[in-house]
């Protein structure tokens, strides 16, 4: 029999059709629509700042056809990141997020793992402070841990459960035998700055993002209605935006702990999208705005994919895994 050049095309057409399907294969170049960017936490923490930095400055690199959208999803982090994982995995859902995905597993404060995502980069590292209000009378850390030690679970330590405060808290308390806080679910490091100045808590810890964001005013000085203040600073050499502050270490206390913010999407997401914005990513980390974030935040760089990013995982997780076991007992 015969086929007509017209039967011919449709076979064909029908055939091509077929393949894609079974093969995933997408035939549209990415993006063709704007990305969205699921930041877990509240306006003005650490990640949303790195978040919507990253998408001001792909907008300067022109690295993307369409916008970035950042979204805000509050309540614990666990929602957010949840909702990344469930989304479809057609290559515009993406999270910003930290070792809370596995602070968070080792907890046991999420049923799901980090390896339940599709890693895609890293966007720069940081470091914290242990912070208390200016009228609590403590000036130094280990003014702090001699409380925490002489009236036991008495302090209040206003912690996302398994997020970055948490862990910090506890690695904090441990550097002096018989220290014990009192861990307190309150959030974010938006949260944690609202309640520590309401004094519904003792004590939290914040990045240097967040310190400069919520105690200093634009010129650099301190803000005087300001009711907080840090003690000490986790990175093994001193903050320069805040070069008045020791380092842990300074203080007597064997404790250092800076990490990474990390984008991941959902498990089956195209490959040809994780590679595009992680590309957009690496892109807007040379902009001049990028560059100028990490300096007044006290970031350090480090962009990371592929099977770097994957050893960096495997690294941290390994490192993480027994402070979070410890802080599921806290």
């Amino acid at each position: 029999m015969l086929i007509g050049e017209d039967q011919m095309r449709k076979l064909l057409g029908l055939a091509t059709a077929a393949l894609l399907a079974t093969t995933g294969v997408a035939l549209a170049e990415w993006p063709e629509k704007p990305v969205r960017l699921i930041v877990p936490f509240g306006a003005g923490g650490t990640s949303d700042q790195v978040a919507r930095v990253l998408q001001a400055s792909i907008e300067d690199a022109d690295a993307l056809s369409q916008p970035v959208t950042v979204v805000n999803v509050g309540g614990h982090y666990s929602i957010g990141a949840r909702q990344v994982m469930e989304s479809d995995p057609d290559g515009y859902n993406f999270v910003i997020i930290h070792i809370a995905l596995m602070g968070g597993e080792g907890t046991g404060a999420l049923d799901f793992s980090w390896r339940d995502f599709k890693p895609v980069a890293a966007t720069g590292e940081f470091c914290l402070l242990p912070m208390v209000r200016k009228d609590s009378g403590i000036d130094s850390v280990g003014q702090l841990l001699e409380k925490a030690k002489a009236e036991p679970d008495t302090l209040i330590m206003g912690v996302n459960i398994g997020a970055i405060n948490h862990l910090a808290g506890v690695m904090l308390q441990e550097t002096l035998p018989g220290a014990k806080f009192r861990f307190a679910q309150v959030g974010g490091g938006t949260a944690n700055f609202t309640a520590l100045t309401g004094a519904q808590t003792n004590l939290t810890v914040l990045s240097g993002a967040e310190v400069i964001n919520f105690t200093l005013l634009p010129d650099g000085t301190d803000n005087p209605e300001s009711q907080i203040k840090p003690l000490a600073y986790t990175g093994p050499e001193r903050f320069e935006g805040l070069p008045d502050i020791p380092t842990v270490t300074e203080e007597g206390f064997d404790m250092t702990f800076c990490i990474k913010n990390w984008i991941f999407a959902p498990k089956d997401t195209p490959q040809e999208a994780v590679d595009g914005f992680a590309n957009a990513v690496g892109a807007a980390i040379k902009t001049e705005r990028y560059q100028k974030f990490l300096a007044d935040k006290g970031f350090s760089e480090s962009f990371l994919t592929g099977d770097a990013l994957q050893a960096d995982l495997d690294a941290t997780w390994s490192a993480i895994e027994p402070v979070a076991k410890l802080a599921a007992q806290n």
